[in-house]
């Protein structure tokens, strides 16, 4: 099967038809989108195909990205560039194959649902605790959902033993990406185009062995050391990597329903073989995730921001959009996001990622969140981080008096305030987007207007604090007086802290005139 020919990547329509094309037509003005039937596979695509236009027709500045966002990419230079990568895009049996070992693997055949990387383990399903991702799943898979399950696995390849190595990202790797706010107004290859970022030099096929590897004999990683990294592969490998040898088995097929799509095809895949001591990846920075380095070590490596327990939320915007630093690391967004140009229609970064725990997927997590054109990214940048403190440290005083009010002993209490976190950082996020805003707009707070929201911000944060206290705490109206007077001392301790709050002080310093702030 030749990817960039053969009809076999799902579709949406602007009209809502749905079909399958070969690559040569991904600039059709009248696809939507992608549309896969599991969300892992959805932002996959899009990553292949914003690498596939990387690699064929990144243009050479900023004046050519333009060209190409008002004009349209080149149709002759597109269907002389997809030739030319056609060796690398060959899906089967037939070596080179599309993400597949280019050796013969000499080990057992294992169920092609090994590809999916939520399917239940071996020891759990000994253990029978695949209570929520149920065995069975993927068992028969056709050859066009098989070719996403690949590239799904290798991008986002998670720890599976040993020798078994994690993707180019590390497992679990947060990918964020750009999308217009307003998305129906927009082709899919526009929207992909928003991603793809200037190049002086395009590769030539003799680079393609370094970039796609596949098409050449496998890195592997038995002995230390023997390691890939931007300084002996091609840079746009970070599009293509490949850490798991991986070889499906296009004999044992049968005729039916993919398990996958639910569509008829004469040759499911039932079985694969893997092996490990795949490629090692290190020193990479794939142009689509955000970085942090510990500040504690100015030689420490940059690494990729994984999928977390619980999600995003907007306490971790700011890393994701700009240059920052807590008292921990410093953050920068991926390269797409620096990249950006600026002057465009308004845009959002679309941010997802797998919950990993080592080779088990917890959860998958998507948001969505704005990005903001700013004056001065350095200032915006500050301010944020004084509104993030006071929110974190108003948090942190909340919890501590929850435990006093609910404990007569809080200093022995083990609480896990997990989903207090998450309900604090979901309903204060309202009020916060409008903070954004207004202060994307003026970030020096020169408008009266901006003072007063930033002035708004803080009340609504005190009353969030104060509300969430109370809803927790004030549960049982017949509690005894011991008790009720333990709940008073505590509300009254945590509204006096909060005021306290040095934090507190220095941002409403913010919301001053110029001439009270040098008084």
């Amino acid at each position: 099967m030749d990817l960039t020919t053969e009809g076999w990547l799902p579709v949406v329509m602007q009209d809502n038809a749905r079909l399958k094309i070969p690559l040569t037509n991904i600039l059709d003005d009248n696809i939507f989108d992608v549309s896969y039937p599991r969300v892992d596979f959805q932002g996959a695509a899009w990553q292949m195909l914003i690498g596939l236009l990387q690699t064929t027709v990144a243009p050479e500045d900023e004046e050519e990205w333009r060209e190409v966002w008002k004009n349209g990419i080149d149709k002759q230079a597109w269907q002389k560039a997809l030739p030319a990568i056609a060796p690398a895009m060959q899906f089967g049996a037939v070596k080179p194959a599309f993400l597949q070992s280019f050796e013969p693997l000499e080990s057992e055949n294992s169920s092609v649902a090994g590809l999916l990387i939520d399917a239940p383990g071996g020891n759990t399903l000994k253990l029978n605790k695949d209570h929520f991702v149920k065995r069975h799943v993927g068992q028969k898979i056709c050859p066009h959902c098989a070719v996403m399950a690949l590239f799904t696995v290798q991008t986002n390849s998670p720890a599976g033993g040993a020798g078994y190595r994690v993707g180019l990202r590390g497992g679990g790797p947060l990918t964020t990406l750009v999308v217009p706010q307003q998305e129906r107004d927009f082709s899919l290859w526009k929207k992909l185009w928003l991603n793809v970022i200037p190049e002086e030099k395009r590769p030539t096929p003799s680079q393609y062995p370094s970039i796609f590897p596949w098409l050449a004999p496998t890195k592997t990683s038995e002995k230390a050391g023997n390691i890939v990294t931007p300084d002996n592969a091609h840079v746009l490998q970070a599009y293509w990597g490949m850490p798991r040898r991986i070889e499906l088995d296009f004999e044992k097929t049968v005729a039916g329903s993919c398990d996958l799509c639910g569509q008829y095809h004469s040759a499911l895949l039932q079985e694969m073989r893997s092996k490990n001591y795949g490629v090692q990846y290190d020193g990479w920075q794939h142009p689509l995730s955000p970085y942090r380095q510990a500040l504690k070590d100015q030689a420490a490596p940059w690494l990729a921001l994984k999928g977390q327990p619980g999600g995003l939320s907007y306490k971790d915007w700011l890393g994701l959009t700009l240059d920052s630093e807590d008292k921990f690391n410093r953050m920068q967004p991926a390269r797409v996001v620096q990249k950006l140009p600026r002057r465009l229609p308004a845009t959002g970064l679309w941010c997802f990622a797998w919950d990993m725990d080592n080779a088990k997927a917890r959860c998958w997590y998507q948001h969505r969140i704005p990005l903001m054109n700013t004056p001065d990214a350095k200032l915006l940048s500050s301010v944020m981080q004084q509104t993030l403190q006071l929110t974190s440290d108003s948090l942190r005083l909340l919890k501590q008096w929850l435990k006093a009010a609910w404990f007569p002993t809080p200093s022995e209490a083990k609480v896990d305030f997990s989903q207090l976190d998450t309900a604090f950082w979901q309903e204060t996020e309202p009020a916060f987007r409008q903070l954004l805003e207004a202060l994307s707009s003026d970030p020096a707070r020169e408008n009266s207007l901006t003072r007063e929201i930033l002035r708004e911000w803080e009340k609504r944060l005190h009353h969030e604090v104060m509300n969430f206290f109370d809803r927790d705490v004030f549960t049982d109206p017949d509690c005894n007086d011991d008790t009720l007077l333990r709940q008073l001392t505590a509300r009254s301790k945590l509204d006096r802290d909060y005021d306290k709050q040095k934090i507190r002080t220095q941002f409403l310093d913010l919301a001053k005139e110029a001439e009270e702030q040098n008084a």
